[in-house]
């Protein structure tokens, strides 16, 4: 079962619901939580940091506590500051403040305003979930001050400031790492907030996916753990026809190595049978650059018409749009593709812009059709956007209106399904953002649905599978990355994920 994302202002009914079922404390579940990021904390980082954690008095702060006190008894130097009134704090803040051991320095944060940190690690645990409006007086200055300190910064379930579902206002803690418990919240998956979270870290406290089942919310963290069991089983038997026939049209002068990228891709995620459809001048650069994959052209030498097309009901999915231009050519191509085939189908790139020039075509997308557009792309389809967030309710309405599927490629790309469900990846890097890595997604995602995969799954596997494709193509070029890297890191994706090759 997927991990659901709830709005921030469940999560202490949540917590309360669970404590009730299970009949442990609050404070045992604030150990987990501790326990679980001094895990990772140890993993990553050596003993000889010294460590700073500024704890607020509720239960964030006590988080910041009962890592303080778990971090000292690993051998770790860890000092404590705190702001607010202790005789005001929570009762968890107040029990993991009294376990403190003596090894802790523990200092008043009005020192620390006027004075400079020394330390190489700071840990953020003055508010959570619980802000919901601007920083202010004593906290703005001492986030501003912790924003000036050279050290790693790392936040504990949400930089101090940050609102857990709505965009910032004013100022926040600047976090190289958010390390947020169980699921991210929602803010965290904001491109606009990139800059205050950092890396992002979910770590499991033990809640299961099924507690959040009676949670209203239609939003969804797609994790490694979560593809496995959605993959098509294929056995010995097996042929080509099997692992599906896709075509993939696209292409034109000068932008050949689209549809080519597009066309490997499809081969290395597991398609039987990958054809192309190109204009003339790209014939004889796909024979002999992918011998792998069958060439068909247009009648036109160098942009794509549909005079030439072969007969689409051979094919089990086709992808569109990857280099294929805005021509008059072009476009009466795409309306034939999507009057007569009427299996799954990915529209991606010149594909989308034709559509949004030519918003009559908007009535024959379906729910067998997958849309993969970018920022700019899926602006030109429902015009300006203030931020994230009213993308995403765009996309909620544009799939209510058009019944299809629609990828809004980024970080965390979110997936907008028909019936209202939004999936936000957690795999890929920021080293993916390279010329052809789109294309890649546009042969992937045509490969699983010729294979067989329903379109909400397919749209899924494919965009966890891509960006766990360049995670690996990334570990060792960075931001030498580039899309054929992603494309021949696709086969060891399913080894990460399964342990063996499927």
């Amino acid at each position: 079962m997927m991990q659901k994302i709830i709005a921030g202002h469940e999560v202490k009914l949540l917590d309360r619901a669970y404590i009730n079922q299970t009949g442990i404390s609050s404070f045992d579940l604030m150990e987990r939580a501790a326990s679980a990021f001094c895990r990772w904390y140890i993993s990553h980082f050596n003993q000889q940091a010294t460590i700073g954690i500024i704890c607020g008095t509720g239960n964030n702060g006590g988080d910041g506590l009962a890592i303080s006190r778990l971090l000292s008894q690993q051998g770790y130097q860890v000092s404590v500051y705190y702001i607010g009134d202790l005789d005001k704090a929570s009762p968890d803040f107040s029990q993991n403040f009294n376990l403190l051991p003596q090894e802790v320095a523990v200092t008043s944060v009005e020192v620390l305003v006027q004075a400079t940190l020394q330390v190489n690690v700071i840990v953020d645990a003055v508010f959570g979930v619980g802000i919901n409006r601007p920083l202010d007086t004593t906290y703005l200055a001492l986030i501003q001050k912790l924003n000036t300190c050279h050290a790693i910064k790392i936040a504990v379930d949400l930089p101090s400031g940050l609102p857990s579902d709505s965009m910032l206002q004013g100022e926040a803690f600047i976090a190289d790492y958010t390390v947020s418990f169980q699921f991210p919240k929602l803010s965290l998956l904001l491109p606009e907030h990139a800059l205050y979270t950092g890396a992002l870290v979910v770590l499991d406290i033990g809640i299961p996916p099924s507690f959040f089942e009676t949670y209203s919310s239609a939003r969804y963290f797609v994790q490694k753990q979560d593809i496995l069991s959605r993959h098509k089983v294929f056995h010995r038997f097996s042929h080509k026809g099997s692992f599906g026939k896709v075509l993939l049209v696209g292409g034109s002068y000068g932008k050949i190595g689209s549809i080519r990228l597009s066309s490997q891709a499809a081969l290395r995620t597991g398609s039987g049978l990958v054809s192309c459809f190109v204009p003339q001048c790209g014939v004889d650069i796909l024979q002999s650059s992918l011998p792998e994959v069958m060439v068909e052209s247009s009648n036109n030498k160098h942009v794509l018409s549909k005079e030439g097309l072969p007969e689409l009901e051979r094919f089990d999915a086709i992808g569109v749009g990857p280099g294929m231009g805005t021509s008059a050519e072009a476009r009466d191509c795409l309306i034939y593709l999507l009057e007569k085939f009427e299996k799954p189908m990915v529209l991606d790139a010149d594909a989308i812009n034709i559509i949004a020039a030519n918003r009559e075509l908007l009535s024959l997308l379906r729910a067998e059709v997958i849309l993969t557009p970018h920022l700019i792309e899926f602006e030109r389809l429902v015009g300006k956007c203030r931020d994230q967030i009213e993308r995403m309710d765009k996309a909620l309405a544009f799939c209510e209106q058009y019944p299809c599927v629609l990828v809004l490629k980024g970080a965390n790309t979110v997936i907008t399904t028909p019936d209202g469900e939004q999936y936000f990846n957690s795999s890929g890097t920021q080293f993916m953002a390279t010329a052809g890595a789109g294309d890649v997604l546009t042969g992937m995602l045509s490969s699983f649905l010729g294979q067989g995969y329903q379109v909400g799954n397919a749209a899924i596997c494919g965009v966890y599978h891509h960006g766990l494709a360049g995670e690996l193509a990334s570990s060792d070029k960075g931001r030498g990355t580039i899309a054929t890297d992603i494309v021949e890191n696709i086969p060891a994706t399913y080894q990460a994920i399964a342990g063996k090759a499927i």
